[in-house]
This record gives C-alpha cells, sequence and structure tokens, in this order.
C-alpha cells in the first residue's frame, strides 16, 4: 500500500513538473509587424491588420525591430495612444533596436513611436491580452486596436475606448503538447493501473 501511495506521489509530482514545463514554453514572440518591422507602415501594412492575425498572452513578448535614431517604442494609456501623445508615457522609451517588451497584464495595451508625425502615420499599435488563453476565437481588426486618425490627425475616426475591465477574446488556445500526452499516458500506465 505504502509503495502505491509513494507511486501515485511521484507521479503526480511528474505531472505537475509537466504542466510547469508546458506553460512555459508555450509563451510566444511576437516580431511586431513581422518582417517588416516597427516602422512607419505603407499602404496595406498596417499594425491593425498584422495585430488581428495574433494571439497575444500573458507572458509572451513583443518584439520591435527599427532603425535606431530614427524610432522609438513608448507604452502609452488609451488617452495618449488615441491623440498620438508621448503623455503620460507608461514606463521608459525605447530607442535601441530590437526592444523586447514583456506582457505581463491582461487588457488593452497600447504602443506608439514617439518621433513627430511617425504616429499620427500610423506607426502606433493596440493589443488585446485576454485575461484567460481559453478563449476560442481569434480577435478583429476592430477589437485589438483602434482606427488609426488618418495622416495629418483630423479627418480619421477613432474607436472609443474600451469599458474598464472589457477584454475582447483572443484565441490563445491551450493545447496540450504531444509530449505532455505521451508522458501523462506513460505515467498512467505505469503508476495508476
Amino acid at each position: 500500500m505504502a509503495k502505491a501511495a509513494t507511486s501515485l506521489s511521484l507521479a503526480g509530482l511528474i505531472l505537475v513538473a509537466a504542466n510547469l514545463l508546458l506553460a512555459v514554453s508555450a509563451a510566444t514572440t511576437h516580431t511586431v509587424g513581422g518582417n517588416s518591422g516597427w516602422t512607419i507602415p505603407s499602404g496595406a501594412n498596417n499594425y491593425t491588420a498584422w495585430a488581428s492575425t495574433q494571439n497575444f498572452a500573458v507572458g509572451d513578448t513583443l518584439v520591435f525591430n527599427f532603425a535606431s535614431g530614427i524610432h522609438d517604442v513608448i507604452q502609452v494609456p488609451w488617452a495618449s495612444f488615441n491623440s498620438c501623445s508621448t503623455a503620460n508615457q507608461i514606463g521608459s522609451t525605447f530607442n535601441t533596436s530590437p526592444a523586447r517588451l514583456p506582457i505581463t497584464t491582461a487588457g488593452m495595451h497600447y504602443y506608439i513611436c514617439g518621433f513627430p508625425g511617425h504616429c499620427d502615420a500610423g506607426q502606433r499599435l493596440a493589443i488585446t491580452v485576454p485575461a484567460s488563453s481559453s478563449s476560442a476565437s481569434p480577435p478583429t481588426a476592430a477589437a485589438t486596436a483602434p482606427t488609426a486618425p488618418a495622416p495629418g490627425g483630423s479627418s480619421g475616426t477613432v474607436a472609443s475606448a474600451p469599458s474598464p475591465g472589457q477584454v475582447p477574446g483572443s484565441g490563445a488556445i491551450s493545447v496540450p503538447s504531444m509530449a505532455f500526452v505521451a508522458l501523462s499516458s506513460l505515467l498512467a500506465s505505469q503508476f495508476l493501473f
């Protein structure tokens, strides 16, 4: 009886360790803008469209690749994002590329380039990070980022800020890896039967 209890305890510890390893390895690195990087977008290359194809989660990292000295990255609150202002920035200005910014909280996150005119020209990013990674549908462009104003600033439409606590669905689905499934099956066959 003691041997069976020890075997079950050992199996439980191994499963917990496997779950932790799976959770750590599930973090994703998102290269903002893909191959185009963090620059003033041209044509269809915009950050709203890029963000709508991503599944963001707490623990992921955003990587901003840009030409140092002519771009930077600043995290800002909604009001500053909406007006393309560097007022009330959150944290430091990142002047050196690549800028690696970890996603540490759920909710809406807003980033702009602080160089004059760059944000107004579309170099800004809004992302939604869900409170849970169990949502099943990817975000839409409208849910991911408000509409950027037209270059020059005044004629574009801008979506309203999300309600406090409102986090549109993401799409990061937690799926166990094949290694985890195989390990679980092996442990079950060795220790539980």
